[in-house]
């Protein structure tokens, strides 16, 4: 009993003190120099494809002529999204200030799409961005960026239980309120969970998640684009095969990232 008491109180005594801390952590965060500095320490090969998913974006958003209110919506969706993914690849702590961003506005494109597990998902990402401050600030390395770590056999077998048994409650709610397209919809939210979990504790296991997620995000806007081509789908479909292309070289980065630290 008395090892439980002091287990909690070692709990509650880090959450205080990540909770004092997080101010100061969001300072660096958000910081212009901190971004420019994180920007600046990319490879090249990082560089040239975040310049090519960049235009990519931009050329979609013209080449589907919305440029009613949520279509410049998605456009800043796809620019923040973008460089979130190009700093992740890097493990950079000022990923979540782009994260931040991209969530509030990829939520307002799913709301006005009605997509029911994607209206969940972001909302459950724009608060894990702020966990993942805290964390990566206590887990980074000496060259300033996240740690990449291996899943145990044990783990994996429990997260993928977690998958499946969130994908069944998901698809009951989105059932129940009439959503769209609520089978491949629902897994966005168990997929979106267990890759930012995994993410924000630097598992490279990540991105099995995030390849899963983003090939049914790859399905779900091209049906969105085929039904209203209006609704910021062309940009959003765009940018979900751009993340896809990224969560291979990101796997291969924190791959490689992991390898050597072993």
């Amino acid at each position: 009993m008395n090892a439980l008491t002091t287990s909690a109180s070692t709990r509650w005594s880090n959450v205080k003190f990540g909770l004092r801390e997080l101010p100061r952590q969001l300072r660096h965060t958000f910081s212009l120099r901190e971004n420019i500095r994180d920007l600046k320490s990319l490879t090249r090969t990082s560089q040239i494809i975040m310049v090519l998913m960049l235009i990519a974006t931009v050329v979609a958003f013209i080449l589907g002529k919305n440029f009613a209110f949520i279509g410049w919506v998605s456009l800043v969706t796809g620019i923040a999204t973008v460089i979130n993914l190009i700093l992740v690849d890097q493990g950079r702590l000022t990923n979540y200030s782009w994260g931040v961003l991209g969530c509030a506005v990829w939520l307002i494109v799913a709301l006005n799409n009605h997509l029911i597990g994607d209206i969940a998902s972001q909302s459950f990402y724009f608060v894990m961005q702020f966990v993942g401050i805290s964390v990566w600030h206590h887990n980074k390395g000496a060259d300033d960026a996240v740690q990449s770590k291996r899943l145990t056999p044990k783990n994996a077998a429990l997260y993928i239980i977690m998958t499946f048994v969130i994908y069944g409650i998901v698809l009951y709610v989105s059932h129940s309120l009439h959503g769209a397209q609520i089978y491949l919809d629902a897994t966005l939210l168990p997929l979106g969970i267990i890759g930012q979990v995994l993410m924000t504790y630097g598992y490279r296991s990540q991105w099995v998640a995030w390849i899963v997620l983003d090939i049914i995000n790859v399905i779900i806007w091209t049906r969105a684009m085929q039904a209203d081509p209006s609704a910021g789908a062309t940009s959003m479909l765009a940018l979900q095969i751009m993340m896809l292309i990224n969560s291979f070289y990101g796997q291969y980065m924190w791959m490689k990232k992991s390898q050597k630290a072993e």
